[in-house]
């Protein structure tokens, strides 16, 4: 080998090894500065080389965590933690939180705690940590046997429009639906009562943290001055999305209460002391309806036998999902099953593993789907389409663009199919209540379940599309 071909391989080496060097340090500069995905691969390739490396184990698992990867993060973040890196404790702990191994949890937010106790850092992060793990745990054997009927993954900014509650249930609301004309902003829901005289909402206070407030109705038509329930605004937490039963007394509202939820935004309910007129110590419902998510909106239809939460469980951004359940006065458990066998049912699975046997469903899900169909008639109009603020069509001929009206009608053809397809799935599963041969009707419930996750941002997404062409028109014929 002659000496240049030498240099220039020495050359080529040593220009590959600094390159590299850069490229781990460039990834370590990302990591630090948040950049999850770009900082991955990188951390990923210098691992195939050094696979027992504890940093890199733990920054390749973080990596993967912090970009929704979760499950596969494990094993790495575990060789980090055998080698004592103390965050790979806290990160495991995360994720077996998550999957809702709330004892494995518990143990490493316990490794957790003592690594931090050993360098002598603040310890009380890590004791919250390990009570919330204790607190869930405790809460997964408890988990109440309800009966989900349905469930709809939706959008959250106007998540309450698939709440479809009977007249005598009260309305549910928007801040700006009922106080139009004030001149505060809220992103807070309002709870408006069967006789529309009593409002309960969600408002910030001064600090920014959402409180319970309430107003009634004066003989002049307008609303009282705002009453603060301080029985239940009483900590630091935020408190929002209430709902009042018929009785007048029983109260369902989430909050974010660090010492009693087990996620963010847990479901609790109260009872209001006719004597003092306050509201009782109030009480987490726990699982099903809670997870280590945010949870809330618990509404129960008492006409109509079925009641509504909302979650983001496992959703992506902007979504939740709505489950539907039949109420029960008296709450089971699943006395019979060990803790890993209750997963499945306090995670909300398989709606279908949680009906009763031999219970047909179908006609409370065809009467609360003819409360939709009711609920959007209008008397006199063909549909309600608001353009922009002052301006509404009721009928097809209105419109001016070409292009808005093919997109409203694909709009309102996609909610059509929405139904349908509801329709067949109602259908489907009750031929797989009685049916001998459950594999292939159960494939097309999957299947149906899946298509269905796929047309509900149809609607809106055509609607707003439909709103801005037109609005393009109406513009351009004003100049």
């Amino acid at each position: 080998m002659s000496y240049r071909i030498y240099a220039l391989i020495l050359l080529f080496l040593s220009t590959t090894v600094q390159l590299s060097a850069q490229t781990l340090e460039a990834a370590k500069a990302m990591y630090k500065d948040g950049k999850y995905a770009e900082a991955k691969e990188t951390f990923y390739q210098n691992l195939k080389k050094r696979t027992s490396d504890a940093t890199l184990n733990h920054w390749y698992g973080v990596c993967l965590y912090m970009t929704g990867e979760k499950e596969k993060a494990i094993p790495y973040l575990e060789k980090a933690a055998q080698k004592k890196v103390q965050d790979a404790y806290l990160y495991l702990g995360n994720i077996y939180y998550d999957v809702y191994r709330f004892d494995e949890a518990a143990i490493q937010y316990e490794k957790y705690l003592e690594s931090i106790r050993k360098n002598k850092g603040d310890t009380s992060v890590a004791v919250k940590y390990i009570e919330k793990a204790e607190r869930a745990a405790g809460m997964l054997k408890r988990t109440e046997a309800v009966v989900i009927i349905d469930s709809m993954i939706v959008n959250k900014t106007d998540f309450l429009r698939n709440y479809k509650l009977s007249s005598e249930s009260g309305e549910l609301l928007y801040w700006s639906d009922i106080f139009k004309n004030s001149k505060e902003t809220s992103d807070g829901t309002v709870y408006k009562n069967q006789r529309a005289d009593k409002v309960i909402y969600s408002h910030p206070d001064k600090s920014g943290l959402y409180r319970l407030k309430e107003r009634a109705k004066m003989d002049d038509g307008n609303w009282s001055e705002e009453m603060d329930i301080s029985s239940i605004n009483s900590d630091s937490s935020n408190n929002t999305y209430p709902f009042l039963m018929n009785d007048g007394l029983t109260l369902y509202y989430a909050s974010d209460n660090d010492s009693l939820s087990i996620g963010n935004y847990d479901i609790f309910v109260t009872r209001k002391n006719l004597n003092t007129g306050s509201y009782l110590s109030s009480e987490n419902v726990g699982m099903p309806f809670n997870s280590p998510f945010n949870d809330y909106m618990m509404a129960i239809d008492e006409l109509n036998e079925v009641g509504w939460f909302a979650s983001d469980r496992y959703q992506p951004a902007g979504k939740l999902i709505i489950y539907l359940f039949i109420p029960s006065e008296e709450r089971q458990m699943y006395d019979d099953l060990q803790p890993a066998s209750i997963i499945p049912y306090a995670k909300i699975k398989n709606i279908a593993a949680t009906w009763r046997e031999g219970a047909d469903y179908s006609s409370l899900l065809s009467r609360i789907y003819k409360i939709t169909h009711e609920k959007k008639e209008e008397p006199k109009a063909d549909f309600i389409f608001i353009v922009k603020p002052g301006l509404i069509y009721t009928n097809l001929s209105q419109f001016k663009s070409p292009e808005a009206k093919a997109l409203f009608k694909k709009g309102t053809d996609a909610e059509k199919e929405i139904e349908k397809t509801k329709a067949s799935l109602v259908d489907l599963r009750e031929k797989y209540r009685i049916a001998k041969k459950r594999t292939d009707i159960s494939t097309q419930i999957l299947k149906l379940e899946e298509y269905i996750k796929t047309l509900y941002p149809q609607p809106n997404n055509y609607l707003n599309l439909s709103r801005a062409a037109e609005a393009g028109i109406l513009s351009k014929q004003k100049k």
